[in-house]
């Protein structure tokens, strides 16, 4: 499976629904984002440490700003990617907290936060965490599929991950120090992968997924399309 990491950023500005669309329309079956909160404690879709729009003098962390100057930018809130993914049951939405937003927020609000706010079986939903704490209260808050960001391979093979078994493992494919992934209860998506050639081979390494950053690339790939079954 090819995951489109924000979308097809490649076109459109990433984690907004129109990259979400286009992605969709490319023949995605997965998509990533980053959920942040907003000063009023609003869920949007953002990645990064703090928002850049000189046209609309707008520079700072998005948990400094109010909804009402979020509205204004290229932005959508967690709600309306609910209420786009909810038309397109067959995609699998894979959101991440990021450790800064758990922190702010509390792992167990913001998490809470985003089921109420699919309000519908999360069945394809999948929380990415980078903690097993979170994961943990994902799932007895009602997320069904849950993600490990692991900074080694060693990390994956400690008991408390073991006995977690999440149901999937993010790893930056810098940090793989062993040539083939290590199986388990869980499937592994390698990150981010942009080129053709990159995609056959973490498929070769044990790569179950694929999160890219360069969607349509590897949609015209027939390589990539061949091992992740496009």
């Amino acid at each position: 499976m090819l995951i489109a990491h924000s979308g097809d950023k490649i076109h459109h500005p990433e984690n907004t629904l129109a990259a979400f669309e286009a992605a969709h329309g490319l023949g995605a079956c997965a998509i990533a984002t980053e959920v942040q909160f907003s000063q009023e404690r609003t869920p949007w879709c953002c990645a990064g440490n703090a928002l850049d729009f000189f046209p609309a003098g707008i520079s700072a962390p998005l948990h400094k700003l109010k909804d009402r100057d979020l509205r204004t930018l290229p932005l959508c809130t967690f709600r309306q990617l609910v209420d786009w993914a909810n038309r397109h049951r067959h995609l699998e939405w894979f959101i991440e907290l990021n450790p800064q937003t758990l922190q702010m927020v509390g792992a167990e609000a913001a998490i809470r936060r985003l089921r109420d706010e699919i309000f519908s079986p999360a069945d394809n939903f999948v929380l990415v965490a980078d903690n097993l704490r979170s994961l943990r209260l994902a799932r007895s808050l009602g997320f069904d599929l849950v993600a490990l960001k692991v900074p080694s391979v060693t990390r994956c093979l400690s008991m408390e991950v073991v006995t977690l078994a999440p149901d999937y493992l993010f790893i930056d494919q810098v940090s793989v120090d062993c040539q083939e992934l290590p199986p388990g209860p869980w499937q592994w998506v390698v990150h981010e992968i942009n080129t053709a050639q990159g995609a056959v081979h973490w498929h070769h390494r044990g790569a179950h997924h694929i999160l890219t950053g360069n969607l349509p690339l590897l949609m015209r790939s027939r390589e990539a399309s061949n091992v992740y079954g496009i």
